[in-house]
């Protein structure tokens, strides 16, 4: 069901940019998700004929893909140092806390391919590092994408959890760890050897599977 956000004051004439309706309609989503999201919903935001809308965007489609490139790009710069390991570690735990800082956005970063700047611009800087790394350009492609696939899951995984609470309680509140498994130690002996492990933080899960990856690929 769409929920329309309480109105402002209106827009000032001239005043209308892309910029604002970015903003704009990032808050709508952070509150009620993509799927309290409209062009009447944002003109409603904005005391806007909603149909001005268009003029930046042409359809609520585009919008949303702006809003996901925005995702990606994050708010801290790419990382550059002379330590290629540390800079990847570094630029796909950004991509991470960004999606968590917008849990309702991460399945359409996942669903729709990279096409904005800040897409690209992550894209080719995390394969210099790897081919700064020595990487063949065919490895570099394959461990980018590796990585880029583990962290959006992990991501995803843990933006569930949060989007859940945010539709259902209109606020945020930090992801709980995974449930510990329990399971009878004679049938499944391996399984019970690791249990307590799924019990640790979501982040430092992320961060020791982060680092497994780049030690196989001798990064």
């Amino acid at each position: 069901m769409e929920t329309t956000p309480p109105r402002h004051t209106r827009t000032p004439r001239g005043t209308l940019s892309r910029g604002l309706l970015l903003d704009t309609a990032m808050e709508i989503v952070d509150i009620g998700g993509v799927g309290g999201f409209s062009m009447r919903a944002l003109g409603a935001r904005l005391s806007i004929d909603p149909t001005a809308v268009y003029r930046h965007f042409r359809t609520k489609n585009e919008l949303l893909e702006a809003l996901a490139d925005r995702v990606v790009r994050g708010d801290e710069p790419l990382p550059h140092t002379d330590d290629p390991r540390a800079d990847l570690r570094e630029t796909f735990a950004q991509l991470r806390r960004s999606l968590l800082r917008h849990p309702t956005l991460a399945p359409i970063v996942l669903r729709r391919p990279p096409g904005g700047e800040a897409s690209w611009e992550r894209t080719n800087h995390a394969i210099g590092l790897l081919r700064d790394a020595g990487m063949p350009d065919r490895d570099a492609a394959n461990a980018f994408a590796t990585l880029l696939f583990y962290t959006l899951g992990h991501a995803l995984t843990e933006a569930r959890h949060t989007a859940a609470t945010i539709a259902s309680k209109g606020l945020e509140v930090p992801v709980t760890p995974a449930t510990a498994v329990s399971s009878a130690a004679s049938r499944y002996p391996h399984l019970a050897a690791v249990a307590d492990h799924f019990d640790e933080p979501m982040e430092t899960q992320f961060h020791d599977g982060l680092g497994l990856i780049l030690a196989a690929l001798a990064i």
